[in-house]
Order: structure tokens, then C-alpha cells, then sequence
């Protein structure tokens, strides 16, 4: 949501910062009230507000890490309470440049400015400034990525000496131990979790699959570390770590941030680890040589394509409807395959989590295909919808006007307020404190009707766009349907997946309305697919007229 340009531009939250050192006051002779002084009155000047003053008093500046002014303002500044921070000079922030360039990037990152009393050229606000910034940013990085080099050169050493790098995993604890250099972390037996570990393998390798066992796990109410439920990815995981046979898997996937599943290293570290294992090494290999015979794949015997994938949501859970087929047998020895879309939830995570609410495949592609149809070849039906919608986009403009002009005036209210409030200010009627308390509550105020103004607007501008035409609608979903009925499977599923927004679902396998959306990119559409299909003329047409502003319609 947009915040409004008054409270966006001319309310600035600045929060000070002021440090001196004791040797520092003694020989330079510069006070923490001279510097709060000076940029209070600057403040004061540029009607910006001080939110806080942040002071370390008699604290070195050589580390940030024992200033409680300091951290205090960075939490403030990652909570949204200040637009600046304001300083008497760079070196008040740190003498150490590394810090200096640490505290920016996070004032950077949280779309705050920072600007030095003393440093013109430091000032975000000026192009020379951010240029600075920039050039100070290149050597940060220069920095970051030889530290995580190093980093990682670290931990993959300590993964080759069997020492765990971190994270959380079922069956152990992370705890924290004395070491020659310091404190280590090493994995502690958690003996409750460890039961569930053990009972997870031998439901595997008693033959259960990876769903049934979330399922059963779900059921019983057991949880994974995170304290969610089980999904078959989870098993999965459980099954295949080597660290509950005692070893260490360390750099499995590289460059996560950038590369993702396709980082995969082919050659991780596996070691053995200084922990203790809870699953005997016979388990282990009855589990894996299970599971790889499992993943085996036989030929596909079914290339069915699901039409509406990703367009139907679980009327229990509100999770995606996904792709799911049984294989049957009939009575009379054929065998035959199933199609449903059933909960994303309950296929992964099982009955505990949600329900199937299954939907027969076959009967909701037709429906939809059935339905486009009807809406074609009934033009009354089609022409009902479509004024109907118009009517009741005519209808709500003038309440809307009449709210957004209410809106406005007391927007304007507001704004009049601040600027008396900021004269009593600046005539010292009123004190700091005073001025912060007062802006804060016409902010909020302000914030309630800025939201609803950005709505009303919204939904202004969709109820004063042209009527929908008609005779677009007509054309494009008769020429949509020509294609839909002569088109190959593959292509039919393109085409849904390009007109249809969404398909209501009710329990009881019932569907309960299609939501068609007309934009440019349906036009398009129809102007590249007619020329695979030789019965529909006119979707060429469509190249030449130009779709009004996006608008559905349900059928």
C-alpha cells in the first residue's frame, strides 16, 4: 500500500546519535551537548522531528559492540521509528571503517538515510554522497565475499574433523561447549526425539511409503523439530541422513542464494562425526537399499494431462486441488486409470492436516469446457452476465465518490493540524516530546485514511472504466471456444490456463461458478493459437482491437 506523500516526504523521524570518549572530551574539548545542540537546531530548522537521542557517553569508539545507544538505535531503525539518522561526525558512528560501512548497508537496507553534520560529502541525500556510499559499498563487498571464502574454507575443515557446522535436526540438540579457542557446538542425543527416529526408519523399512507414514505420524499428533506437521519431503529427509549413523554430510548444496536445487554437489563431505549415532548401520543400509529400489521408476503407462491445474482450491484447507491418479481394476480384469485433483495438504501431510476433497478430473474439465460452451451458444445467458455487471459497477461509483471527497476533507484536516502543531514548535509553545506525541497520533489517524483512500480509489477506477463491452466478450470467448473444442489436449490446457482465473469449489465434488479474466494477454493468445486450428475464423480480428483495462466475469 502506498503511504501518502505527507507523511512519505515532509515528516522525517531523525533519531541523533551523539559519542565522546572521557580522553576525547578532556583534549578536544567537544561535549555530548555540544553535538546534541547543534543537531537538534538543525532538526528544528529543516522541520524534521527527533524521535530519540541516542548517547554512549565516555565510550570508545574502536567497537560497536559494547555502545547500548547504539544497538538500541539500529533496533529502532530495523522496527520502521526513524527516515534518518544524524550524526556530528563520522567517527562518532565508529573510527573502525568496516563498522562505518556495516551500520550503512543496515541503514540502507532498511530505506533509512543517514547524513553526517560535518561530512557534506556523506550525506545520502546528495548524488556525491550516494556515490560515496556506492564506492564504499564495492569495497564492502570486496570484503563480504573474501570473509565468506574464508568462512566457508573453515567449515568445510571442520566438517572433514567430524565436527557439526549447525542447524537443527530430529533426534538431537545443539549444545554449546567449552573448546581450546572458545565455545563449539556439537549434537547431544535428544533421547524422545531419537524414538521417533528410530520408530520413522522402521516404518520404512517394514514397507510403508513416504506418505503413509506422515499420515501415521499426523495422526498420532507427533510433530517434526520445527513443530510442524509431517510432510513426505520430511520423511524423505529423515531417511536419507547419514547423521543418524554417526557421520557428518556437509556442502550437499553450493551457492544456495543463487544457484538453488541446481547447486547440487555430486561429491559432499561425509565423514565420520564426534557424535553418537541412533540408528545401527544394519537399519541404515535395509532402509537405503529399500529406498532406491523404491525409486526406481517403472515405465509410465499413463500421459494423461490435467487440464486445470492450479486453478481449484481445497474448500476445507484453501491449499491448491493437485494432480492425482489411482489404478483400478474392474470386475471384468481391465485395468484402468483414475484422474481427481485432491488437497495439496492432504496428499503431502495427511489426513491429520486436512481431508482429500477430491474432484473427479474428468468430471470438472468438462464441466469447464461444458460450461464456456453453454455461455456461447445461449447469448442471453451471456448478455444477463455481462449487464448485470455492468449495473452494478454504475451503481457503487457514486457512493465511492461520495466516501473518497469525505475522505479527503479529512485528510486535509489532518495536514492543517501538523502545521499548527509544528508552529507551536518552533515558537517553543511546545516541547519536543510534546510534538512527537501529537504527530504520532494524527500519523495514525492519517495511516487509516490513507488506506482506504488507495482502496476507494482502486476500486473508483474499476467501476468508472468503460462499461464491459459486450461484444468483445462475445467475440473473444466464441473464438476462444472454437479453439477449445478443436484443439489438441496439450493446447486446450494453454488455453483454460490463459482465460480462467479461478474455479469455486464446494465440498461434495461441486463446482460452483468459473471466473474468466479478459486482458491483453488472452487477446494475444487467441492471435497466436488460431493458426493451428483451421475451423475458427476471426481471431485475427482480435489483433487490431485493443483490450480495455483487465476485467472478469463469472459464468
Amino acid at each position: 500500500m502506498k503511504r501518502n506523500d505527507l507523511y512519505e516526504n515532509d515528516v522525517q523521524y531523525v533519531g541523533i546519535y551523539a559519542r565522546v570518549s572521557t580522553e576525547e572530551q578532556a583534549e578536544q574539548g567537544y561535549s555530548i551537548e555540544a553535538q546534541i545542540t547543534t543537531l537538534r537546531n538543525l532538526c528544528k530548522a529543516e522541520q524534521k522531528i527527533v524521535f530519540k537521542e541516542y548517547v554512549d557517553a565516555g565510550i570508545s569508539g574502536k567497537t560497536i559492540e559494547k555502545r547500548p545507544a547504539m544497538k538500541q538505535l539500529l533496533r529502532d531503525v530495523e522496527e520502521g521509528k526513524i527516515q534518518e539518522v544524524l550524526v556530528w561526525k563520522l567517527d562518532r558512528i565508529s573510527r573502525k571503517m568496516s563498522d562505518l560501512l556495516q551500520i550503512v548497508e543496515h541503514l540502507n537496507r532498511n530505506n533509512v538515510k543517514f547524513r553526517s553534520y560535518s561530512e557534506k560529502d556523506f550525506d545520502t541525500e546528495t548524488a556525491s554522497g550516494k556515490l560515496n556510499i556506492q564506492m564504499l559499498g564495492v569495497i564492502a563487498e570486496f570484503q563480504r565475499n573474501t570473509i565468506v571464502e574464508n568462512v566457508k574454507m573453515g567449515m568445510k575443515q571442520r566438517a572433514r574433523k567430524g565436527k557439526w557446522n549447525g542447524g537443527t535436526v530430529l533426534g538431537y540438540d545443539v549444545v554449546e561447549v567449552e573448546s581450546g579457542r572458545g565455545k563449539d557446538s556439537i549434537l547431544k542425543i535428544n533421547h524422545i526425539e531419537a524414538e521417533l527416529v528410530r520408530k520413522i526408519f522402521r516404518m520404512y523399512g517394514g514397507g510403508q511409503g513416504l506418505r503413509s507414514i506422515a499420515n501415521q505420524l499426523n495422526a498420532e499428533g507427533l510433530k517434526t523439530k520445527l513443530g510442524n506437521a509431517f510432510s513426505s519431503v520430511a520423511v524423505k529427509t529423515i531417511i536419507n541422513n547419514p547423521v543418524y549413523i554417526g557421520k557428518i554430510r556437509y556442502n550437499v548444496r553450493e551457492n544456495w542464494n543463487e544457484k538453488r536445487r541446481k547447486g547440487t554437489n555430486k561429491d559432499p563431505i561425509v565423514v565420520d562425526g564426534e557424535h553418537e549415532p541412533i540408528i545401527s548401520l544394519e537399519l541404515w543400509e535395509a532402509v537405503q537399499k529399500f529406498y532406491k529400489k523404491k525409486a526406481v521408476s517403472a515405465p509410465r503407462k499413463f500421459d494423461g494431462i490435467y487440464l486445470l491445474t492450479g486453478l481449484m482450491r481445497c474448500p476445507q484447507c484453501g491449499a491448491t486441488l493437485v494432480a492425482h491418479r489411482i489404478n483400478d481394476t474392474l470386475k471384468s480384469g481391465e485395468k484402468v486409470v483414475r484422474r481427481y485433483y485432491i488437497c495439496s495438504n492432504f496428499r503431502n501431510k495427511g489426513s491429520r492436516v486436512c481431508n482429500s476433497n477430491s474432484v473427479k478430473a474428468d468430471f470438472a474439465e468438462r464441466y469447464v469446457i461444458e460450461r464456456i460452451a453453454a455461455v456461447v451458444q445461449t447469448p442471453k445467458l451471456l448478455d444477463d452476465i455481462v449487464v448485470s455487471l455492468n449495473k452494478s459497477r454504475s451503481k457503487s461509483v457514486a457512493p465511492l465518490q461520495k466516501e473518497l471527497a469525505a475522505i479527503k476533507r479529512e485528510l486535509k484536516t489532518l495536514d492543517s493540524q501538523k502545521q499548527r502543531y509544528f508552529a507551536l514548535y518552533e515558537s517553543d509553545t511546545i516541547d519536543n516530546d510534546m510534538l512527537v506525541e501529537r504527530i504520532n497520533e494524527l500519523k495514525s489517524k492519517y495511516d487509516v485514511l490513507a488506506n482506504r483512500k488507495s482502496e476507494a480509489e482502486r476500486q473508483l477506477d474499476e467501476n468508472q472504466a468503460e462499461p464491459i463491452p459486450l461484444q468483445l466478450v462475445r467475440k473473444a470467448l466464441s473464438d476462444f471456444n472454437g479453439l477449445l473444442q478443436t484443439s489438441p489436449v496439450e493446447t486446450q490446457k494453454t488455453l483454460i490456463q490463459t482465460i480462467v482465473k479461478q474455479i469455486a469449489v464446494q465440498q461434495g465434488q461441486k463446482l460452483r461458478g468459473i471466473e474468466l479474466e479478459f486482458d491483453e494477454t488472452l487477446r494475444q493468445c487467441l492471435v497466436v493459437a488460431a493458426p493451428s486450428t483451421d475451423k475458427v475464423d476471426g481471431a485475427f480480428s482480435l489483433s487490431r482491437r485493443k483490450y480495455p483495462s483487465p476485467f472478469t466475469i463469472v459464468i
